[in-house]
């Protein structure tokens, strides 16, 4: 008989436990959230997604010869509440299954694997979907078309938010300036909006926070062709690069990439950064153009990535969202605040408190 432990990690390999996970993860239910769940795979649309996984689970199970008892006997050391379900609940036990394996999700599989399906409207090139005049946000996810999609794990949204996250809240509001916003939707965290059941805490929201006066941001935007600098955190080891290029017609290309301490970490596989581009006119004092995506790196060029400025190492390029019109300095100033979710670091830059980055080689490609 196979081993309870390596069932569970032959079972958590399968695409379709995977997407299940991706899921419920992206709805922000918590993994020990049983009964909710349950709850929620009586509802059309809900179970026509998790119930391929629940199958999967129960006939990998049969196959095994692996009983309720066996996977309650394992939990109690691990998970004593799950086990607690499988003794003195009757909540099926291909769902307690599937909630344990719902602890943890590998964000890379979402576009390695792939895990995620793009909808028909999205950019063939770039991933990412242009907004109409219908589409709107919630504290979960986008109302776009006939289907709602819930957040990809990338867009941080809270689980116990009423809103919509701060940054997807920016975006939003730059088509009232007549601005084009696009966003990445994900067809595989998505069902028909008639089918979508809100989900919602009862918590008090509590925010212990300072109020950000972006108006008089000393960055340099009017610099030479093509110039460096970041900032700084001594404690952390982190910095934030700017990258600031001349282009064509006047324009300058400011990037924005954010590099975490590779000392202590030297073996780990993967590294995920936050990564910015935008286009400043200096002839109008706007941008035209903000986009935020997610590089990631493998072990190797990470090591090379950080001895280095910005440049085109990553392994894959994630776009999450696209602004383009007129916007702001101002506006500008708060995407990147809220996009990179480092204020120190980030009003540190906006206050002019720059250091220049000297390397002794810079390949840019």
């Amino acid at each position: 008989m196979i081993e309870l432990k390596d069932f569970l990690d032959y079972i958590k390999q399968k695409v379709v436990i995977k997407k299940a996970i991706y899921f419920m993860f992206s709805m922000g239910i918590a993994y020990y959230e049983v009964p909710q769940k349950e709850d929620f795979l009586k509802s059309t649309g809900y179970k026509d997604i998790i119930n391929p996984a629940l199958d999967e689970i129960q006939q990998s199970m049969e196959l095994h010869d692996i009983a309720r008892d066996d996977l309650a006997k394992y939990l109690w050391d691990i998970e004593p509440y799950l086990a607690y379900l499988l003794v003195e609940t009757k909540i099926p036990t291909d769902l307690v299954m599937l909630s344990l394996l719902d602890k943890e999700l590998d964000i890379y599989d979402i576009f390695a694997i792939p895990l995620e399906a793009l909808p028909e409207a999205a950019d063939p090139k770039y991933g990412i979907v242009l907004l109409d005049d219908k589409s709107s946000a919630n504290h979960q996810g986008v109302f776009f078309g006939d289907d709602f999609y819930y957040y990809n794990p990338l867009y941080r949204a809270r689980r116990d938010a009423k809103t919509p996250p701060y940054l997807i809240h920016l975006l939003t509001e730059q088509k009232k300036n007549k601005n084009s916003v696009s966003l990445r939707l994900d067809k595989t965290i998505s069902l028909a909006k008639e089918h979508y059941k809100p989900f919602m805490r009862e918590f008090s929201e509590l925010y212990q926070g300072r109020e950000i006066n972006l108006d008089e941001i000393q960055f340099p935007l009017h610099p030479g062709n093509s110039e460096f600098f970041c900032v700084y955190n001594p404690e952390t080891m982190k910095k934030i690069q700017f990258r600031i290029s001349h282009r064509k017609d006047s324009e300058h290309w400011i990037e924005v990439e954010e590099l975490w301490d590779i000392h202590g970490n030297e073996e780990q596989e993967l590294f995920r950064t936050r990564y910015l581009h935008s286009i400043f006119n200096p002839q109008t004092n706007t941008f035209v153009h903000v986009d935020g995506s997610f590089n990631f790196y493998n072990n190797d060029n990470y090591k090379i990535r950080v001895k280095q400025q910005i440049n085109a190492h990553a392994n894959l390029h994630i776009k999450q969202w696209l602004v383009e019109g007129e916007i702001s300095v101002t506006d500008w100033g708060q995407m990147i605040l809220h996009f990179f979710n480092d204020p120190n670091l980030i009003l540190d830059a906006f206050k002019g408190n720059l250091i220049e980055e000297v390397f002794g080689e810079n390949p840019i490609e």
